[in-house]
Formats: structure tokens, C-alpha cells, sequence
């Protein structure tokens, strides 16, 4: 199911605007996508030999074999829950039957569905991610006031690396070269989740952006926004796989679509130093 809608409003991630394609340089960006298929044979990207080739088929069908091997002591998480706000205004607090500490607005100041992550479950409260400064930041909500549903996938992406994985608990999905942040304004490690998942957002973010739940440790407000971070697409093929940004996380536009199909909102996001 598609859950991607127009966002109106202010969101406004961390992307450099400017998307010009530099075609010269799409060959070297390598996708690997298992089970999902190719890219749109209109897109740029240039897709990696299918996962069931001999692995010394090419020098890119070695590389490829490497995603899973270097998460190999990452502890996979299987289903996930999320929580959708079943009220105009939740109610967060500090602990079980504690006191409220911050009232979240549903929709959201962008007009978007307010979208929780859960980490634990007492009785009838869920304790859950906010997608808030400072980063990590939980809060207790009573069930009654949200809808429970499930995802299966997740998303790592390892900095250093510079590479992006989707994952079905411990099954690999797809991989990716993703640009991440420059020197001065560094992506944050952290745990997040998908908080809004986008079609044609503008500002230079392609022509999809995973909006998630973690912000700039750097910037407080980017270009109008308030520094919030995203997965999201871009045409110049040139900072793809680079450190380049303010902090966002650049897909080749064709990728972040196959991506979004299997990352709802509510998915969670690694982002391993």
C-alpha cells in the first residue's frame, strides 16, 4: 500500500539545492535490489548484477556479496510496531500513569499524520519515539489514544560506509551507495523511524523523501525547516555515495521510489556511525 502523500507546509530537510545530473558519473553508483526487481528502465541508475550470480562474475558482484558480512554482529529486529495518533491532540508523558509533558498536535504543524515509533509496551500504555530535539527522545502514550499496526522492514544505513541496506529481519533487501553529511555538518547516529514518506517534496529532495524521526546535531533550522533529517532523492549522481550534505541522506532518485515501497511510515531507521 501506498503510503506516501503531498506534504504541505514548511518541511524542509537538509538537502543542498541544486540537482543537476552529471551523467558521466551515474555508472559508478551501484544498486543492488533482492527480490524487488530492476529500477524503472527510464530511471539513471545503473543496477548491480542480480544477488544469484557467481560472486566472481565481476568485480562489482564481490562487492556486493560484502552488505550483509559487515553487519554481521547488528542485531536484526523483526516486526515493528508503530503507532498512528487516533486523537487532534496526544497527550505524552513522563512514565506510566505520569504526569503530561508535551502535547503533539494530529495532523501535524505540516498538515501529515503524527507517526510513532514504539519501544515497549505496559498494560495499556506504549512508550514510543517522538520525533523531537533531542534526538532519542521517548515518551509514555496511552493506547486509547492511537491505532497499533506492524511493519516488517528496516533500514540501515552505515555512515562510514557510506552505504544504505533494507532489510526483512535478517533477509537483505536492497543496497545502495547514499550520500551522507559533510565534515562539518555529520549525519548523527541514532535509531529513528519514518515519520513522513513523500511524493515530488521540492526543496531539492527529488522526487521522494523519507522524512525520519532524528535532526541535525549542528544546524538547528535549515532553509526554513527546523533541520529535521530525511532519505530522499537526488539527480546529481555526482554526491551520491559522497559526504557532501547537511546532514540528509541522498538516494539516485529511482532508488528512494523502490525504497518507499517497502519503507511505510513507522519503519525504523539505523544510522550506524
Amino acid at each position: 500500500m501506498d503510503t506516501s502523500i503531498p506534504v504541505k507546509g514548511a518541511r524542509v530537510g537538509l538537502a543542498i539545492v541544486g540537482v543537476l545530473a552529471v551523467l558521466a558519473t551515474a555508472a559508478f553508483v551501484g544498486i543492488t535490489f533482492f527480490g524487488l526487481g530492476k529500477p524503472d528502465s527510464g530511471g539513471s541508475t545503473a543496477a548491480r548484477p542480480a544477488a544469484n550470480q557467481p560472486a566472481d562474475s565481476s568485480p562489482v558482484a564481490a562487492e556486493q556479496a560484502e552488505a550483509p558480512d559487515s553487519l554481521a554482529g547488528f542485531a536484526h529486529p523483526g516486526e515493528s510496531m508503530v503507532a498512528d495518533a487516533a486523537v487532534a491532540k496526544l497527550e505524552v508523558y513522563d512514565a506510566v500513569n505520569g504526569k503530561s509533558i508535551k502535547t503533539l498536535r494530529n495532523p501535524t504543524v505540516e498538515s501529515v499524520p503524527l507517526v510513532l515509533g514504539v519501544t515497549e509496551t505496559q498494560g495499556d500504555w506504549l512508550r514510543v519515539q517522538l520525533p523531537v530535539r533531542p534526538n532519542g527522545t521517548t515518551g509514555w502514550v496511552k493506547k486509547s489514544d492511537v491505532k497499533t499496526r506492524s511493519v516488517q522492514n528496516h533500514i540501515v544505513v552505515e555512515v562510514a560506509k557510506r552505504r544504505l541496506t533494507a532489510w526483512r529481519g535478517s533477509e537483505l533487501l536492497m543496497e545502495s551507495p547514499v550520500g551522507v553529511g559533510a565534515d562539518k555538518t555529520p549525519t548523527p547516529p541514532g535509531t529513528y523511524y519514518v515519520d513522513v514518506s513523500a511524493r515530488n517534496p521540492g526543496h531539492g529532495m527529488g522526487v521522494h523523501m523519507l522524512s525520519i524521526s532524528g535532526f541535525s546535531e549542528v544546524l538547528k533550522n535549515f532553509g526554513g525547516g527546523l533541520g529535521q533529517l530525511a532519505i530522499h532523492g537526488t539527480a546529481n549522481m555526482a554526491t551520491v555515495g559522497t559526504n557532501v550534505s547537511n546532514g540528509c541522506l541522498r538516494l539516485p532518485n529511482d532508488t528512494v521510489v523502490e525504497l518507499a515501497k517497502i519503507a511505510p511510515t513507522g519503519t525504523p531507521v539505523f544510522v550506524l556511525p
